[in-house]
């Protein structure tokens, strides 16, 4: 039973309990539910906790002898009573008598005799009723001791309750008629100093350690062995030739023994603490042991020694409370505030019989004065009486919530605490202020001895102290909490707060150690993390009442409250500093994030403009690679016909047919270079990469200069046609116009797949000019066409285009100040119409 016993030691010795805990009840629900007729029973029911078996109940058949209810029975058939209750009812045969001692209330003594009856008449309605609530009871004490055992099966307290449980159970069953049971007496005899040793146990244990036990679990087996030594003499005293009835007597003075000193450590305990959470557990065991013990012990005391046959089964019953408050307290760490509750009902309980004592002194009062006066009319005792009733109970209404207002002081404060720091929080942007914001609303409206406000450092991670209030040490101003701090993981996992009880019954003793050290260097009762979202920003460590109350539920409620409100205002005052920081850098920042994204812009412009040239030029390529094979061809020839002249003058002959042929070859080959001489002048004044200024063009010159580039790609399957009307001239950037043209020429050949056509309109509007390209294309769908100018938007397969073409374009006409539209229908074809001013915006 010491708390070095491995778990698994402690759930055999729990088992053996457990046994005989459930045979005690199961004996017991045996015989009182179907007794046979087999059961003999002495013909009386005697009540009795020692040497003083008084008769309780009579047989019918021994009623008319000279036994009689309360005579004390001292011997049967010659031997002391006492000692044939270990042979338990079995011994008794039928038809045959049994002469019994009794000794008469004046102290003479009569010697009868009777015969046993079944055991059926002893079990009354009554009686069955009685031993019922008892095995209720009983089933109460083992099923709490379980559920604690169970739940916390690491725990010497719950370990000790269940033991306490299971000797009580067994002793409840057993104890109010022991002679109606096998082997009754026998139980009693070992359960009454076994309760006394468990009891002992567990207030050694819990709420809070013994002094006499002084960390050295191995005292715990003195009351065991005493309880061992007191159940031998109970059961064999006489082998001993002790006095008849010492054992049971010395079982009885261990019990109140263990009850006067469990109760009064207890006090002594609750004397000495100061942290309010363990005076709760204390004052919570201690008046539900007091409650619960001491009728059913003075009841036991007055049978004893004033041989009283006082019923103690209803006081035995009424100890069903004292487990289910003890396994309460183990299993919860923070109890309800049951003092506030038992406060306020006292309150409400002596307000409500002082109004009734009122009214009674009235309706005395008034039936005295009505005597008095020789008012004897019926009518006016019941309009009295119906008036008094009338007023008893908003009467007492009133003064409920007057008691009510008294209780509710404290939380009417916090409210108001509440709603003021809301309202200051919201325009509160400096952490400092923040921080003694928090601390002013809990040592004014909490009453606490000292406040603290730990808030995250970003670099280190580490919880340090910003603000505080109270008596600290300079160590304590500077306390950090590490992130691999036990303290640390739990506010930022669990999400919890956390306090001293929360790491009592911690199974790692290191990491217990370590939270029991920030509490108590820093001297606080409880920490309580400031959460935004999954981040941890800071923590209140909050210290004792100036009061010495405990922490309870409104206190935990209002510092739950200020943890959220200051985590907003937090986050707020984080996002305000890093505003004022971009603010301090946002326009160099912007300025240079503007220079990147125009050369970016430009980057992508200069390559999807070489994308479109280089497409270009493939086609181009084929229309000088002919007139300069042809003059190379002629050159050949020419060379030749030169040879042919000279060798004809050497000769003397006739050289006309030479030279003519030398013209007619001279005069072609200047066509073909002035072929190769107008293309590159197109490709050059296309592309104006040497002009980057605003110029005076003629759009269907431009028009028909990229026409004449693009005719060798659509010569053989694609017709353009030419509807152009005169234009006035358009002060523009040509070389970028002519892109916007090409690509439109471009797209256009890309979607006619086989043979199709391509129309150029030209017209002059009043706004400046429109041009159109017109194909007869497969169209455009109507769900792509609000996409087509989004930049790297595309239908063309990968690798067949970047999708920056027509966006280009869309630029290239929004900073001339015009605009580029679509009109296509799937299946018919696709028409691009361009609207420009006569002056680009740039010029104006």
């Amino acid at each position: 039973m010491n708390s070095s016993s491995s778990l698994r030691e402690r759930r055999i010795v729990a088992g053996f309990f457990a046994i005989w805990a459930l045979v005690s009840i199961g004996v017991a629900t045996a015989i009182f539910l179907a007794p046979t007729a087999e059961h003999l029973h002495h013909p009386f029911v005697d009540t009795r906790l020692g040497s003083a078996p008084l008769i309780s109940a009579l047989a019918p058949g021994a009623r008319e002898g000279p036994a009689s209810v309360g005579d004390v029975v001292l011997e049967m058939n010659g031997r002391p009573f006492g000692e044939l209750l270990r042979a338990s009812p079995v011994g008794l045969r039928a038809d045959v008598p049994n002469s019994y001692l009794l000794e008469k209330e004046d102290g003479e003594r009569v010697l009868v005799s009777l015969l046993p009856e079944p055991l059926a008449w002893a079990i009354t309605p009554a009686l069955r009723v009685q031993h019922a609530l008892l095995i209720l009871v009983g089933i109460v004490y083992l099923v709490a001791g379980a559920v604690a055992f169970r739940q916390k099966p690491e725990r010497r307290e719950s370990f000790a309750l269940f033991l306490f449980c299971c000797a009580m159970a067994s002793q409840i069953t057993s104890a109010v008629s022991t002679d109606l049971l096998p082997w009754g007496w026998i139980r009693v005899a070992v359960d009454t100093p076994l309760v006394a040793a468990t009891a002992l146990h567990l207030f050694a244990v819990y709420p809070v350690e013994a002094r006499w036990l002084a960390g050295n679990s191995r005292r715990l087996w003195i009351p065991y062995g005493v309880a061992a030594l007191l159940a031998l003499l109970s059961l064999a005293g006489p082998s001993l030739a002790l006095p008849s009835g010492a054992g049971p007597k010395l079982s009885l003075y261990s019990l109140w023994l263990a009850f006067v000193l469990s109760l009064g450590g207890l006090a002594l305990a609750r004397r000495r603490q100061s942290r309010g959470e363990v005076r709760d557990r204390l004052d919570l065991i201690f008046l539900s042991a007091l409650v619960a013990f001491l009728p059913v012990m003075l009841i036991f005391g007055l049978e004893w020694f004033f041989e009283t046959p006082l019923p103690h089964w209803p006081a035995l019953c009424w100890t069903f409370s004292f487990p289910v408050a003890a396994a309460y307290g183990i299993l919860r760490r923070k109890p309800f505030e049951f003092r506030m509750v038992a406060k306020s009902s006292a309150i409400y309980g002596a307000a409500t019989l002082a109004i009734t004592g009122i009214f009674a002194f009235l309706i005395t009062f008034a039936n005295a004065v009505a005597g008095r006066l020789d008012v004897g009319f019926r009518w006016f005792d019941i309009t009295f009486l119906f008036l008094a009733i009338l007023a008893f109970n908003p009467l007492r209404e009133r003064l409920q919530a007057l008691v009510d207002r008294i209780f509710d002081r404290d939380r009417q404060g916090y409210r108001v605490a509440v709603r003021e720091i809301s309202d200051a929080m919201v325009s509160m942007f400096s952490l400092p202020e923040i921080a003694d914001r928090i601390l002013l609303a809990l040592t004014d409206t909490m009453g606490v001895e000292r406040a603290m406000v730990l808030l995250l450092e970003d670099d280190a991670r580490s919880l340090r102290a910003n603000a505080s209030r109270g008596e600290w040490e300079e160590s304590a101003r500077n306390f950090e909490i590490l992130p691999d701090h036990p303290i640390w993981r739990h506010l930022w996992t669990r999400r919890e707060n956390l306090s001293r009880s929360d790491f009592g019954d911690e199974a790692d003793q290191e990491r217990s150690e370590a939270c029991r050290e920030v509490f108590d260097n820093l001297g606080i009762e409880i920490l309580v993390p400031i959460l935004y979202g999954v981040d941890l920003l800071g923590v209140i460590a909050v210290g004792r009442k100036l009061s010495g109350d405990p922490l309870v539920a409104d206190d935990r409620t209002l510092l739950r409250t200020l943890a959220n409100q200051s985590s907003i205002a937090i986050e707020n005052a984080k996002a305000f500093d890093e505003i004022a920081k971009l603010n301090a850098t946002l326009e160099a920042r912007v300025e240079a994030r503007t220079l990147e994204l125009r050369e970016t812009q430009a980057q992508l412009s200069q390559a999807e403009k070489m994308k479109s040239l280089g497409q270009l030029v493939s086609g181009v390529a084929h229309e000088l690679n002919n007139p300069i094979g042809f003059v190379h061809a002629n050159l050949q020839l020419l060379e030749e016909y030169v040879q042919k002249l000279l060798d004809a003058q050497e000769r003397g002959a006739d050289t006309s047919e030479f030279r003519e042929a030398i013209d007619k070859l001279l005069t072609r080959s200047r066509e073909g270079t002035q072929r190769v001489t107008k293309i590159v002048q197109d490709l050059r004044t296309f592309s104006r990469m040497d002009q980057a200024e605003l110029q005076d063009a003629d759009l269907n010159e431009e028009i028909e200069r990229t026409i004449a580039l693009m005719e060798p790609r659509c010569r053989n399957c694609i017709e353009i046609e030419r509807d152009f009307s005169e234009l006035p001239p358009v002060r523009c950037y040509p070389g970028q116009l002519n892109q916007v043209f090409l690509n439109l020429m471009m797209n256009a050949c890309d979607a006619i797949e086989d043979e199709g056509r391509i129309v150029v309109k030209t017209r002059a509007v009043d706004s400046g000019v429109r041009l159109e390209f017109s194909d007869d294309g497969p169209g455009i769908p109507e769900e792509v066409q609000s996409r087509i100018f989004d930049p790297f938007f595309t239908t063309k397969p990968v690798g067949a285009g970047t999708g920056l073409g027509l966006s280009l374009s869309h630029g290239i006409l929004e900073r001339h100040g015009g605009r580029i539209l679509v009109d296509s229908e799937v299946g018919v074809g696709t028409t691009f119409a361009l609207e420009l001013p006569l002056v680009a915006e740039g010029a104006s």
